[in-house]
């Protein structure tokens, strides 16, 4: 399926990266949560990533506090006129690509990674947080090569996890609890009160996003969606849905690559890889189990499956599609600006990877329903044994 042989990272040197940790735009309270979560178990080879990380959400308290007192009572006066359109499916689908260019439409409203990174303060302190997100982001993502300014679009999840311990992105930074924040993706584990208390914080959420996009409708991105749509229609009854799917061999590929790498520059703790492998397989099965019911749920108009594969090979026919059967308006007034940026994607080369045996054996045998259901031909290891 390609020449190119998935390599795991050397974390040996990846361990004394700092400026990229997530801790760092969280509350004061919201790290202490967590660490008292994961028993303050930090660890030693990572200590200068958390002192860091500490260090800048220390500084950082004045222009939170400042932004509390300044917009509280303005977002929870917000209210959320139109419902959001919605992207789901898995991490390794495509969604990236897909939201940069929906978030051309400037007549809508999407998740950077100012917001991402730093919901406290993206009010309040824009230029400021801008520059130092800037200096602390790579030019590029790690798994992907994909452009990672402040501007780009991101999941709200980071931003989730900034704020309460409800983030499944937190099991990124505390990986010896991966299974713990995992739950967080349903809440089919989680008391009611767990899952009433996460509905509060993306609500305010999305009435801060709603202020400062002063009522755009808000596209968002975020893969752990997919998990709550029973969550998301009961706020927002007429949202849409665009969902992502892809040839699942090589979403697995590059889901083992995508997580390698953020835990590598996220973690605080060690983990142990054939664990990180095991909670993708469980995870997925789980969110396509999940989506399989719960899309009954929404109305058949407002939701779009979108093929990886054909949107790569016709890009402007799929955003057509988008715009045209989820009945959203500004198709006329983006078309020009998404051909022309997706015209200058042609020249992207995506990963390529050899799948391995191991590879084939753990999807065919967790994930054969997915392929089965998006029509992906099985594909048997060479060494059955």
């Amino acid at each position: 399926m390609g020449k190119k042989q998935e390599k795991k990272p050397k974390k040996n040197r990846t361990h004394l990266v700092v400026k990229e940790e997530p801790l760092a735009g969280m509350s004061s309270i919201n790290i202490w949560r967590l660490l008292f979560q994961n028993r303050f178990r930090i660890h030693p080879k990572y200590w200068l990533r958390f002192w860091y990380a500490i260090f800048l959400s220390s500084v950082m308290t004045p222009l939170r506090v400042l932004e509390a007192l300044r917009f509280k009572r303005k977002i929870k006066k917000t209210k959320i006129i139109q419902d959001p359109l919605f992207v789901i499916g898995h991490y390794r689908t495509g969604t990236t690509y897909l939201m940069t260019t929906l978030a051309l439409d400037k007549s809508k409203g999407y998740v950077s990674n100012l917001e991402g990174y730093a919901p406290h303060y993206f009010l309040g302190a824009e230029k400021i947080i801008t520059k130092i997100l800037d200096a602390s982001l790579p030019a590029t993502r790690p798994m992907d090569n994909v452009p990672m300014g402040s501007s780009e679009p991101t999941e709200e999840e980071y931003s989730l996890g900034a704020m309460h311990k409800y983030g499944y992105y937190n099991g990124f930074i505390f990986p010896r609890n991966f299974k713990l924040y995992s739950k967080y993706n349903s809440f089919d584990q989680c008391s009611e009160k767990d899952a009433e208390k996460w509905q509060k914080v993306f609500w305010f959420f999305l009435q801060k996003m709603t202020l400062k996009y002063n009522g755009k409708m808000l596209i968002l991105k975020n893969p752990a969606n997919t998990y709550r749509l029973k969550y998301l229609l009961k706020m927002y009854p007429n949202a849409k849905f665009i969902h992502m799917y892809r040839n699942p061999y090589l979403m697995y590929a590059s889901s083992v690559r995508f997580f390698r790498e953020v835990f590598a520059i996220y973690a605080l703790q060690t983990w142990k890889d054939e664990d990180l492998q095991q909670g993708i397989l469980d995870n997925v099965k789980e969110m396509y189990e999940k989506l399989d019911v719960d899309r009954a749920l929404i109305p058949k108009e407002n939701i779009i499956d979108i093929k990886y594969e054909d949107l790569i090979k016709e890009p402007m026919k799929q955003f057509e599609r988008i715009y045209k059967e989820l009945k959203i308006d500004g198709w006329e007034e983006v078309k020009k600006d998404i051909k022309a940026y997706t015209d200058s994607q042609k020249s992207y080369k995506p990963n390529k990877w050899n799948i391995s045996d191991d590879y084939i054996k753990k999807v065919n045998k967790h994930w054969d329903f997915i392929r089965e259901q998006h029509g992906y031909e099985r594909i048997e290891p060479k060494n059955k044994k």
